[in-house]
């Protein structure tokens, strides 16, 4: 009986006093509200607010200074710059070519030459010698009427005009595997040629100039072989120059473009006192 008192006081509750605010004027209040920005979604930790606006650009520093203008060291063509070799008989002074040598068939050296050195000793200006051959390539001045050229191992004696009354000359050296030949030009001019009895084989050995080396990597000099003077414009081509092509070098300073040696400073080392200048204008006869 009490149960039965219960339910229905209950039922009475539900129906009569809330059931007043179920009418057609009653406002519902909307189960999907957006959330305000900048209310935390998950917690303090992942809270994120709006995105601000970007700041102004800051000042631009000021210019550098403006460097100084390199030294035209190229002429024509032809990278002028003239080695140094201020002592004879020692084996401390010259210049070691760093970069890659190929292998060469055939090959033209020219350079402007500066020497007095023509007693007994021998001025050697190129020497490129490989594992097991000294004397793959050697170019020497041997008197002021004779240079040695040594290709593949092989001496070559060459016969000049007399050097000694030159205060300067301009040289270009050949050989060619193809025609076996080689052969000397002075100031232009075509003055020895000889049957070829060597021949270059291989790159990838070591090069330097104002010694000569009778071991790879600068080894085995010599001191009746330096070269005592001034070398400039020192060259080398993979081919036979044209007696043309000669000319321009030694009258207009115009070198052919497709040379594979030329001693630019960022491709050699200087050893002892052997030191560089840059002339004002490049050498012509």
């Amino acid at each position: 009986m009490n149960v039965l008192v219960v339910l229905l006081w209950l039922t009475f509750l539900f129906t009569g006093s809330y059931g007043q605010f179920q009418n057609q004027h009653s406002q519902q209040v909307p189960v999907c509200a957006s959330i305000p920005v900048g209310v935390p979604v998950n917690g303090p930790e992942t809270f994120q607010g709006p995105k601000g606006e970007h700041g102004t650009a800051g000042k631009r520093g000021p210019k550098g200074e403006r460097g100084s203008p390199g030294h035209p060291w190229g002429h024509g063509g032809c990278p002028t710059i003239t080695y140094h070799f201020p002592r004879d008989d020692q084996i401390a002074d010259y210049v070691w070519y760093r970069s890659y040598v190929p292998r060469m068939i055939e090959a033209t050296a020219c350079a402007w030459l500066e020497t007095s050195d023509f007693h007994d000793d021998i001025a050697s200006w190129v020497s490129y010698a490989i594992p097991g051959q000294n004397n793959e390539f050697l170019l020497s001045i041997r008197t002021k009427t004779t240079a040695d050229i040594y290709i593949g191992g092989q001496s070559h004696k060459l016969l000049l005009p007399d050097l000694s009354s030159m205060n300067k000359f301009h040289a270009c050296v050949w050989f060619s595997n193809k025609t076996r030949q080689t052969g000397i030009y002075i100031n232009s001019e075509r003055v020895s040629t000889l049957p070829l009895k060597g021949f270059v084989s291989q790159g990838g050995g070591s090069m330097i100039f104002g010694q000569d080396q009778d071991d790879v990597n600068a080894g085995s000099l010599a001191e009746n072989q330096a070269y005592n003077g001034n070398i400039t414009n020192l060259m080398i081509w993979p081919r036979v120059l044209s007696q043309n092509e000669i000319n321009n070098l030694a009258y207009n300073c115009q070198c052919p473009v497709d040379y594979v040696i030329a001693l630019t400073l960022d491709r050699v080392e200087l050893f002892g006192e052997a030191h560089y200048s840059i002339p004002d204008t490049c050498p012509t006869l």
